[in-house]
């Protein structure tokens, strides 16, 4: 058995996320279901992370042992039949033996789109906050949350008291595209819901329902029972994952 690193992107609207999960719809269960097809055994396919339920990825990567000789032109030829329309494999490499897409990830790259009106083209793709934020005042509340900072206000805390709710963010900024805004954010780590409470917390400031001072905060502040508001899920995108070059030849 040889370990490859695969890249899948997939529409998030119809799975509950990317880790398989019993009696769920997830691209980890398509993924894993379509390779044992393909290889006519079970696959184990590990992902760097899971993504919530109706969150898209551009870029999802995960490893998995393949039998020797496996082609990466037969096997991504195969995938665009045995996935779904909205699962595809869109790149594989082989990898070092001890690489895993978890541990080995150095950054992960998310971004959210917000659009200011109603729109049908985008009610599955971006969050019609409904109105137009002070794009400056985000840019400013996004600033601050770059470097290390506890994100416990920002999360749904993971289970276990030895586990950090600190994380390294290298990147935190808003750009124009199109009728909307969006959100570009990096860092060494993310825990569940992170990313949608941030946008949320400043989508509120910006709003007038939350100021900038509750929002510092949440942000500087300890735990409090009213963490940031939640944005929706299918606004939020995956977009890459990186990875030190030695891991894969």
């Amino acid at each position: 058995m040889n370990r490859w690193k695969l890249i899948f992107e997939y529409d998030g609207t119809h799975f509950s996320g990317w880790q398989t999960q019993p009696a769920e719809r997830t691209a980890e269960g398509e993924a894993e279901a379509a390779f044992a097809t393909f290889f006519q055994q079970p696959i184990e396919i590990v992902g760097q992370g899971r993504t919530d339920a109706g969150v898209h990825a551009r870029a999802q990567t995960a490893h998995a042992d393949l039998p020797e000789g496996t082609s990466p032109r037969k096997l991504m030829h195969a995938m665009k039949g045995l996935l779904p329309n909205d699962l595809a494999l869109t790149d594989m490499v082989k990898a070092a033996s001890d690489f895993h897409a978890r541990f080995h990830a150095t950054s992960r790259r998310y971004s959210y789109h917000v659009v200011f009106r109603k729109s049908p083209l985008q009610h599955k793709r971006a969050w019609n906050c409904g109105f137009q934020p002070d794009h400056e005042l985000l840019n400013d509340l996004a600033s601050s949350l770059e470097g290390a900072h506890n994100f416990i206000n920002f999360c749904i805390p993971p289970d276990g008291t030895k586990s950090t709710t600190e994380c390294v963010i290298s990147e935190s900024r808003w750009l124009t595209k199109d009728e909307g805004l969006v959100y570009y954010i990096e860092g060494n780590r993310f825990l569940r819901h992170m990313v949608r409470r941030i946008v949320g917390g400043m989508i509120q400031t910006a709003a007038g329902r939350l100021d900038v001072k509750d929002f510092a905060g949440l942000l500087n502040g300890r735990e409090v029972t009213q963490k940031a508001h939640s944005a929706p899920p299918h606004a939020l995108y995956l977009e890459n994952v990186m990875y030190p070059m030695k891991n894969c030849e």
